[in-house]
């Protein structure tokens, strides 16, 4: 080979060498601020999210602390507490989870969404039923023993179940909230 060949194939591998290594910084540099972007965007969407999940978790523990005594079994069903006065807060706090529901649904992630969504019609179940039970207990509608009977054991069932999808909400709102993207 002369030297002038030696020579032309040099600068082309020379060429090729920086062509490659100005490419592969390009593309690591795109990865970086495309690593940049996405932790910004989880940052800047954490906040909400971050409020959301706090007041969405303290009005249905007010509404779990509210119905937690009627998880217990029909035998020792507390039918004497069931007034208008327990009647009504129970509205009032199904109604708070329904408010607050709607700013969780919109923060997302769907797993979230979903259970607040199970705690949002769990609460609304459990105040339409609490209501139509003391309707009946007070005399304002008439029922068999085995109809009482089978909403008790039901509004026992719905509490238990609003328990435990609160408790569930609130572990998927961590992982939610400590979720850094680094695992996709």
């Amino acid at each position: 080979m002369d030297a002038g060949l030696a020579a032309v194939l040099g600068a082309l591998a020379g060429s090729v060498a920086t062509i490659g290594a100005a490419m592969t910084t390009g593309w690591a540099q795109r990865e970086g601020v495309r690593i940049t972007a996405r932790a910004e965007h989880r940052k800047e969407r954490r906040e909400p999210r971050h409020g959301a999940y706090r007041d969405f978790i303290a009005v249905a523990s007010r509404m779990n602390d509210h119905v937690a005594i009627l998880t217990v079994s029909y035998e020792s069903f507390p039918s004497e507490r069931i007034d208008e006065a327990f009647s009504a807060r129970c509205e009032e706090a199904a109604d708070a989870v329904k408010e607050k529901w709607v700013e969780v649904a919109l923060a997302g992630p769907k797993g979230i969404a979903e259970t607040a969504s199970k705690l949002e019609r769990l609460g609304n179940a459990l105040a339409f039923r609490v209501m139509g039970l003391r309707q009946y207990l007070s005399g304002e509608r008439t029922a068999s023993e085995d109809t009482l009977r089978g909403i008790r054991d039901r509004i026992a069932t719905e509490a238990a179940e609003f328990e435990q999808a609160l408790d569930q909400f609130v572990f998927r709102a961590q992982a939610a909230l400590d979720d850094d993207g680094s695992v996709s």
